[in-house]
Formats: C-alpha cells, sequence, structure tokens
C-alpha cells in the first residue's frame, strides 16, 4: 500500500510490516499507513487474523517526538491505538528489538502479544517530561498491575520482555522467526475462534485493589515533588485506572498530556535530551576514527579522581594500568579501587566473581615503564602544570607511538605539557569534576597542537565509560568552572546587598540545584581556577586564610563526620564581614528576596556562558548547558543556564545585568550578544543548529 508498510495476506492473517528504517518511528505518514492497513484488513473477508511487527529488527523505537507541541495530523497515536483496540479482529503485534515509548503504548492497545526472546521494553517519555499520550497509563495497569507498570513508566529502563515481571503481557515468546511465531498464533486464533481481546477489558492488574494502591503508593513515595511534574501525572493517571471507566481515563491521560507537553520544563528536558545527542557530534568524529583502546594506564595523585577513572574503566571491561610518582598515592588509589569494589559486592550490584575477574585486570607499578604498552594514558595527579609537564617528559619516551595522552586539569594548561612531548598531537586535555554528587559530565579540551585522532580517542573512551563528554577550547576553567565562578561570584556580590551565603545555597538548592553555588566552590576547592577568573575575591580571602575547602575540611563551611556535607561555620561569616567591611567597593544592604538570588545567579551563569561564545570556548549554548547539568548539579528540568534565560527572558536577564553592573564592576556588563538576540526577537537556542 506504501513504501512506509508492508501488507500481505498470508492463509487467513494480514501481515501489516511497518517499514521506516531504522527504528520504525511513528510518524505520521507511517501512523496513516498502519491505519489504512487495518481498515483494509478489517474490510476483507478473506481476513481473519492480522500481524503487526516491524520489517526489520525493531517492532516501533516510539512516537516521532518531532511532533511534540505542534498540530499533530490525523491519526494521531491516541487514534490510532483506539483504532486498533476496537478492531473486531484479533491484532496481534510481534515485538522485536527495543520496543519503546508509543511502540510499546501500540503494543499494548493489540489484542495479543508475541515476543522474541531478545526483545526489550522502555519508556523514556518521563525523562522528556511528558507521559503516555496514547493509553500507556491505563492499558499497562490493567496488563502488569501498579508496581510493574509504574516502573516500566517512571523509570525508563530496559526490561526484557523475559523479565517475570512483564509476564503480563507477552502472550508468546519466540526464540527465532518472529514473523512465522506471530502469523502461527494469529492462525491459531483464526482456528480456535479466539475474538478480539480489548486490552481496556484487561483486569488482571487491577483485580487485586488494595495490592494496587499500595503499589501506587511505593513509587509515589520514591518520587520528588520538585522537577518532576510528568512523573506525578503518570502517578496521578495509573491511580485513576481502576476508577474511571477506561474511556474517561483515556480523556483524563491525554488532558494531562497535552499540559505537560506546553510546559517548560518539558521544553527544557527535550532540549537537554537533544543538546546531549549534538554534543556527540564533534568535527573530530568526522575528520579521524579514534584508535582502539584495550588498557587505560592512569598516573594517580592524592585526589580520588585517577582512582574513579581507573574503577569506571574496569567496570566497563578495559584493562588499567595504575602509576603514581609518589608510592603512598598509588597505594591510596589503589585501596580506593577495591573498597568501591567490595561495596558493590556487599550490596548485590556485582557478583563475587565478576569482582574478582575485574581486579585481575588491574595492575599498580610504581614505575612509570608499566605504562609501556597502554592505549592511553591519563595523567591525573592534579599537582599543577609544571608536575604535569615532568611527567609527560617522562612519559614521552616510554609510551608507545599512537598512545593518546589526556592531562586532567581545569586549568587546561596542555599547551606546555605538549611541547614537552615528541607528539604534541597526541596530547588533550580532560576535566571530569568531582563534586561529591553523581554526575557524569566530562569536558574535552582540544589544545592548538591537539590532532584529531587524540580527541575522537578520548572522546569514544569517555561516552564507553558512561560519560558524557563535551568539547571545549583550551581556556582556564574550561565550561563549568567558568560559568559556576559565575554564579559564586554573583553570590557573593548579593553578599555585600545584605544576603547571607547558607541561605543563598538554600534558595539555589530549592530552585533546583544539587548544591548551593558555596557548597559548590568548598568541593572545587577555593583557590580553583573558575573561582579566580570570575575574581570571586571573598572565597580567595577564605583560601588565603587556610580555608581552601571541602578536602580542608573549611571553606564557606566547616565539614566534620557529624557533618559530611558542612555545616554552617561562624568563623566564615566573621571573616565574611570583615573582608566586606574592608572593601572599597559600596555596600548597600537593600534587602534581598529569594527571586533577587536566583535570577542574578542565572543572569551570572548566561553571561558567563556568552563570554565563553564569544571567546569560541563553547562552540554552542547547548554545549554550556550539557556541561553544567550533567557537571555541576544544575537542574536538568531547568534545561541548563543557556535554556533556562532564554525560558526567563533575554530582556529581564539583560537588565538585571545591567542593574547589578551598578553595584559592581565590569564582570556584571552585559555581553554584546544580548543585544544582538533581543534585537532580532531570537534566543539562545537559535544558535545551537
Amino acid at each position: 500500500m506504501t513504501q512506509l508498510l508492508e501488507y500481505t495476506v498470508e492463509g487467513g492473517v494480514a501481515v501489516l510490516s511497518m517499514n521506516h528504517p531504522p527504528t520504525n518511528a511513528l510518524t505520521a505518514e507511517l501512523r496513516a499507513a498502519v491505519f489504512d492497513a487495518l481498515q483494509a484488513a478489517l474490510d476483507d473477508k478473506m481476513v481473519g487474523a492480522i500481524v503487526l511487527l516491524g520489517a526489520g529488527s525493531e517492532f516501533s523505537a516510539g512516537r516521532d517526538y518531532s511532533e511534540l507541541g505542534n498540530a499533530i495530523a490525523h491519526p494521531n497515536l491516541s487514534e490510532l491505538c483506539s483504532a486498533i483496540e476496537a478492531a473486531g479482529k484479533p491484532v496481534v503485534a510481534g515485538l522485536s528489538g527495543a520496543v519503546m515509548g508509543g511502540g510499546l503504548e501500540l503494543a499494548w492497545a493489540c489484542h495479543y502479544r508475541v515476543a522474541l526472546s531478545s526483545s526489550q521494553v522502555a519508556m523514556p517519555e518521563v525523562a522528556l517530561g511528558v507521559m503516555p499520550g496514547a493509553g500507556g497509563t491505563q492499558r499497562a495497569p490493567r496488563l502488569l498491575g501498579a508496581d510493574t507498570a509504574l516502573n516500566i513508566l517512571l523509570s525508563g529502563v530496559m526490561m526484557p520482555v523475559t523479565d517475570e515481571a512483564v509476564a503480563g503481557m507477552v502472550d508468546e515468546i519466540a526464540e527465532k522467526d518472529l514473523r512465522e511465531a506471530a502469523i502461527i498464533f494469529a492462525l491459531t486464533c483464526i482456528a480456535k475462534y479466539k475474538p478480539a481481546r480489548p486490552t481496556s477489558e484487561a483486569t488482571g492488574g487491577i483485580a487485586d485493589f488494595q495490592a494496587f494502591q499500595a503499589g501506587v503508593a511505593k513509587w509515589e513515595k520514591r518520587i520528588e515533588a520538585r522537577g518532576q511534574d510528568a512523573a506525578l501525572a503518570i502517578i496521578e493517571a495509573v491511580r485513576a485506572a481502576p476508577l474511571l471507566p477506561f474511556e474517561v481515563g483515556l480523556e483524563f491521560e491525554r488532558e494531562r498530556f497535552d499540559e505537560l507537553v506546553t510546559s517548560d520544563q518539558s521544553r527544557a528536558l527535550r532540549h537537554v535530551a537533544l543538546a546531549e545527542r549534538r554534543s556527540a557530534r564533534l568535527p573530530e568524529l568526522h575528520q579521524a576514527e579514534a584508535r582502539p583502546v584495550k588498557t587505560l594506564g592512569v598516573v594517580v595523585g592524592a585526589d580520588r579522581v585517577g582512582a574513579d577513572l581507573a574503577l569506571a574503566a574496569l567496570q566497563h571491561g578495559l584493562s588499567v594500568v595504575l602509576t603514581a610518582p609518589v608510592p603512598a598515592a598509588l597505594a591510596l588509589a589503589q585501596r580506593r579501587i577495591e573498597a568501591a569494589v567490595q561495596r558493590m559486592v556487599t550490596s548485590g550490584r556485582m557478583e563475587d566473581t565478576a569482582s574478582r575477574d575485574m581486579l585481575v585486570r588491574l595492575r599498580s607499578d610504581a614505575d612509570f615503564v608499566a605504562l609501556s604498552r597502554v592505549d592511553l594514558v591519563i595523567e591525573a595527579v592534579g599537582q599543577g602544570r609544571e608536575i604535569s609537564r615532568q611527567i609527560a617528559a617522562q612519559l614521552d619516551g616510554i609510551i608507545k607511538e599512537g598512545a593518546v595522552l589526556a592531562v586532567h586539569d581545569a586549568a587546561a594548561q596542555i599547551g606546555p605539557v605538549a611541547q614537552a612531548t615528541g607528539s604534541p598531537q597526541d596530547v588533550v586535555g580532560v576535566y571530569v569534576p568531582n563534586l561529591h554528587l553523581r554526575t557524569s559530565g566530562a569536558e574535552v579540551a582540544v589544545g592548538k597542537s591537539t590532532g584529531p585522532e587524540a580527541v575522537a580517542t578520548l572522546f569514544t573512551v569517555l561516552s564507553t565509560l558512561g560519560f558524557l563528554p563535551v568539547r571545549t577550547k583550551t581556556y582556564s576553567g574550561l565550561i563549568g568552572q567558568n560559568v559556576l565562578g559565575a554564579c559564586v561570584r554573583a553570590a557573593e556580590d548579593l553578599l555585600r546587598l545584605g544576603a547571607d551565603p547558607y541561605e543563598i545555597d538554600r534558595v539555589m538548592h530549592s530552585w533546583g540545584f544539587m548544591l548551593g553555588p558555596f557548597q559548590i566552590a568548598d568541593a572545587l576547592g577555593l583557590n580553583a581556577p573558575g573561582l579566580r577568573t570570575a575574581q570571586a575575591g571573598t572565597s580567595t580571602v577564605l583560601y588565603r586564610m587556610g580555608r581552601e575547602g571541602r578536602r580542608a575540611q573549611r571553606g564557606w563551611y566547616h565539614y566534620s563526620q557529624d557533618h559530611p556535607f558542612g555545616a554552617a561555620d561562624a568563623d566564615a561569616l566573621r571573616i565574611l564581614q570583615a573582608a566586606i567591611e574592608e572593601d572599597p567597593k559600596p555596600v548597600a544592604n537593600v534587602g534581598v528576596r529569594d527571586g533577587d538570588i536566583e535570577t542574578t545567579c542565572l543572569a551570572a551563569m548566561a553571561n558567563a556562558g556568552t563570554r565563553l561564545l564569544r571567546m569560541g570556548v563553547a562552540a554552542k549554548p547547548s554545549d554550556i548547558d550539557v556541561t553544567m547539568i550533567n557537571g555541576f548539579g544544575f537542574p536538568r528540568w531547568r534545561g541548563g543556564p543557556m535554556q533556562a534565560s532564554d525560558d526567563y527572558g533575554l530582556v529581564p536577564i539583560r537588565n538585571h545585568l545591567r542593574q547589578m553592573a551598578e553595584h559592581g564592576d565590569g564582570f556584571w556588563k552585559p555581553e554584546p550578544l544580548f543585544d544582538t538576540l533581543i534585537k532580532n526577537g531570537r534566543g539562545f537556542g537559535a544558535l545551537n543548529g
């Protein structure tokens, strides 16, 4: 009937094979093709049952997300699912590959499901700030019960169809030929007079009302209200499934879906999902191929980042050679890795045999010669440019030709390090924030002499290890520390206007930050390059008085066994007050409201990000957003500082910068790009390409 759909009739079974590679995304054209083919099969008196499957290896990976927020052509996905459920002939779904999102809703709308044993199901909609809009919250509970349905709808994780938890949605498992198995199942329906079986009439998952409500309550306790509009709406809709007539439940779900799609939160989350895909398209991956890396070498120091990188490599199947210029640092890193592995075994996240196999791939040696056969070396001693340069010079005669040397340094001073080697094209910078947060961000710093193969190799390895790397030009503080430093500097200027540092952190945490700006400053260290670049003067005063941050157990906060995340410190407040009194800048106790704190910090970050764009340190605004979300605890559901500024409005952001400039200095001068974008009625999103 159309190239998007292969329609055949075999022994009284109409076979509808969706053919929209690579994932059979449910575009308007494909939906229309399935809808028309379904009607043709229902009208054909020689057809007794219908099979819907994917022509390739995938059933369907879901809806066409580009339609979200736009007018949707008939039939929309909900209409297609309703048409399938209302069909008077049995409709059998043949599930293969990753059945996701709208594809899973389509499968739930079919009367029967035959699944290839290797197939998996997932519902990633919640990560985009939306909920299923084609009946998923009403059909899944009827088939699976509240607990399993909410696990699928809220976690976004892939679940194999062979998992006992999803047995209620699968009628038959096929080991090999899915098409043949689905057709035979459909023929059996005809032969045994099995009727159409609407999912709306299923009761297995909702029969035990008490257990159903307990499942809802369990997931409700797990969801934090802040930034979770879609998750809360899903729970609300699932709770209503056994209480409302099916059609009313569908209408309730659709109303909530429409509200979410147009919300700032959903726009922000969709922006981040696209930004993360966009950040992976760096030019070097088109210019050169990544070199194979089977063995990683890590030169460690007192900081734990080297041990963390080594552990990640071991977890992902690489062999690791650990070394250090100081034996004590090597022993400490070894203990950290072994302790982390033991915790995974104790918690049940890893089998004991797997842990032993992993540690077999770890070699510790104080002699740099042990790195002679590794494919990639990460120098993570963390003692500054001169030590890095000396280590690079020593390694130059040891590591094999073609091995990449990555220097872990937020100051990104890799030029002198590269020149200390005979292969400057193989030297690249890397920075993984170590902020005591569950983050996955990494920055790949490209120097003037760095070659595309080195960049591609490091980028590929970091991605393999579960990081979300962003390409940046070498510049002290790179992207993340500079934007975060601007936030800290803004918070310090608010102190001169009468704000309290601990109140600022409370407000920004409530706004969505994982840690407040002063807490993050402590985690970075109060002499961090980004803080120096932003001229965060009070942090510098604290540093000079021995309050270096979290590592020294004193900074803006004091840290102890009783207060591992920091406690307010009266001494820090006294130092702050003295610094303000000695500062020649005028002090104006104007009374700072929560909204002033949020706007001031956001404006400073946006201005710093704009400055990085002008300097070419960041290639596009979305790279700044990805860096801050995945590395520095910026709330994902706000989309990053550049997206959040677009949502707030560039005119009020620029005006606030001008207002703060009256109390400050050149730091607050709005970047010229603000005027350009405002004049043309555009936002930062227009620069993402």
